[in-house]
């Protein structure tokens, strides 16, 4: 199998050819366009193993050549050291790096999704942002009233009726000129996210998982798209251990001499915007008359923080959700198993 590695730039790639016996039979630069890269490819003969670095290009790759060769490999760049301190470092040279450290297996593997999930996880990363503006003018609305001395709380100044109410106690014209312009900012960002729920509704549609994790206490119509979005397949993790770790609600410790060397504790790295919303789930799910709710009681009973148990109650809603996507079905509160050995039922 001939390995075709690629070093890929907005406008063109450079691509080398490497045999099995690690030898450089071509080396080229390829547009960095669809149909270039399919003819180019395409017309490489034999069994090919196409790999690349992972980063904003990699959809493009691998829709490009997925129907073309044997195998497709997106590699992570923060792993390939010898690539990125390499002290001969040009584009030639690190494709033929990239292809040498394939056939050395001394890569590791990204996962790439398949359509809708990749439009489903830029409209989550879209909607995400947009939501962000809305409490940062929020933030700033309230603050232009506070430093006057009004008195305005909660969400209740996203309401036209208590803008205007707000506005006619400022001292001038141009303070209540400014309050509107951040109420029409804010009315023009709410209605963006309207229209982003629209079309989540559509994409997710023909996701059958994404209905049957809304069964889930605490997941609503934005945690079970973001959880099918990014998971994808629960398959693809060689443990829950390191899915958790993925959602970035793992708990780690270092380790000397195969013996721990201090207490573990939660990660901080994984996916922020999945652990988001498995935190989202975990506070509405404790709030409500169902088994995870009863899990956490448990936990503050013994005496667990209210974040760890907080922790451990969106950990059991990941791995709930990862097994109705394996096996199909709905969410059954009578498995849930309470720490003291008890199963809930219904």
């Amino acid at each position: 199998m001939r390995t075709i590695s690629l070093d890929v730039h907005a406008d063109y790639c450079q691509m080398a050819v490497l045999n099995k016996d690690a030898e450089v039979v071509l080396e080229m630069q390829v547009p960095t366009t669809r149909e270039d890269i399919r003819r180019v490819i395409g017309g490489i003969p034999g069994p090919k193993h196409v790999v690349f670095e992972e980063g904003s290009l990699s959809g493009l790759i691998y829709d490009a050549v997925k129907d073309l060769v044997d195998e497709i490999t997106s590699t992570d760049p923060t792993r390939n050291a010898l690539i990125s301190r390499s002290e001969n470092k040009n584009d030639e040279n690190d494709a033929v790096s990239l292809g040498l450290l394939t056939l050395n297996k001394s890569i590791r593997k990204i996962f790439v999704p398949e359509e809708p999930h990749r439009t489903l996880r830029s409209l989550l990363s879209y909607d995400n942002s947009l939501q962000a503006s809305v409490v940062r003018v929020n933030n700033a609305m309230k603050a232009l009233c506070r430093r006057w001395g009004i008195k305005c709380r909660g969400r209740g100044i996203r309401r036209r009726e208590r803008r205007r109410e707000l506005a006619r106690e400022l001292p001038n014209a141009t303070l209540r000129w400014q309050l509107e312009g951040l109420g029409r900012q804010m009315d023009l960002l709410r209605l963006e996210r309207t229209r982003v729920c629209r079309h989540r509704a559509r994409i997710t549609r023909s996701m059958s998982a994404v209905a049957q994790l809304k069964t889930i206490p605490g997941v609503g119509p934005i945690v079970a798209p973001t959880i099918v979005a990014w998971v994808v397949d629960p398959h693809r993790f060689r443990s829950r251990s390191a899915l958790a770790a993925y959602a970035g609600i793992g708990i780690g410790g270092r380790v000397s001499d195969w013996k721990p060397t201090r207490r573990p504790r939660a990660m901080k790295r994984g996916n922020r915007q999945l652990k988001r919303v498995l935190f989202i789930g975990a506070e509405a799910a404790i709030k409500g008359a169902n088994a995870l709710a009863k899990r956490y009681q448990a936990r503050i009973a013994a005496g667990w923080d209210h974040r760890k148990a907080r922790r451990d109650i969106a950990r059991h809603i990941l791995f709930i959700a990862c097994a109705i996507m394996n096996h199909g079905g709905e969410y059954d509160d009578g498995r849930v198993i309470v720490p003291d050995g008890v199963t809930s039922n219904r």
